[in-house]
């Protein structure tokens, strides 16, 4: 069911002011089920429509979102972790925070002099420490997995060249598979082809006219 705010984008073309992918946004949903939209630059025009219509001319947009660490996500792991702080010295506060997957991170603030220690102040500084700990973790934790993701289909592209990186058209991702030793091997396999050409002809180097020869046995060349 639509609600208002909720973007569809056209999958059919609607009358002569709306192509197939351009975005519209639900503006309001009555009871008799018409749907009121807004199109357009900054969604400026307006437009009427019943469910039948947009079934048959839209569908709901889903909009891309890049990958990223959100403070909901790290709220929710400070929420679930167990937290325990401690005052020593009667001037320095220390909270330890062990997360939900069991990681400990432990975090401390103190003052000169003890007359001035506040261990409310001192928890607030602690925790936000903490949360900043958390968020580089999690964008380590997100990078990894972006970058295996693109290993693994870096991997996936060099199994249908057989690991041949003379053809690879991949330069611009990085490659992590070890291409030397097989491309190594091809060239090996091409010198023993022309070794064997060169018995065939009694390696009578005086008449080869291969400029490339690996075996560099005709210094006159």
């Amino acid at each position: 069911m639509l609600v208002n705010g909720d973007k569809l984008i056209v999958t059919k073309k609607v009358a002569s002011f709306l192509d197939e992918g351009d975005i519209v946004k639900v503006i309001d949903v009555d009871e008799g089920g018409m749907i009121s939209f807004a199109f357009g630059i900054d969604f400026m025009h307006k437009g009427v429509m019943t469910t039948a219509e947009c079934e048959k001319h839209f569908e709901k947009y889903v909009e891309k979102v890049a990958p990223t660490v959100t403070g909901e996500h790290i709220n929710e792991i400070i929420r679930n972790s167990n937290i325990k702080a401690y005052t020593v010295f009667d001037k320095c506060t220390v909270v330890t925070c062990q997360l939900p997957n069991g990681f400990v991170i432990v975090e401390s603030s103190a003052c000169v002099s003890p007359e001035n220690y506040d261990e409310e102040m001192g928890m607030t500084i602690c925790m936000k420490k903490i949360e900043d700990k958390v968020w580089e973790l999690e964008g380590y934790r997100l990078q990894e997995e972006l970058y295996r993701e693109s290993a693994d289909s870096v991997e996936s592209k060099c199994d249908e060249c057989a690991y041949d990186c003379n053809r690879c058209n991949y330069e611009n991702i990085p490659c992590t598979a070890d291409c030397l030793f097989p491309t190594n091997a091809y060239i090996e396999e091409d010198e023993d082809d022309e070794e064997d050409d060169c018995l065939d002809t009694d390696l009578d180097c005086d008449e080869c006219d291969d400029f490339d020869c690996p075996f560099n046995c005709n210094p006159n060349r």
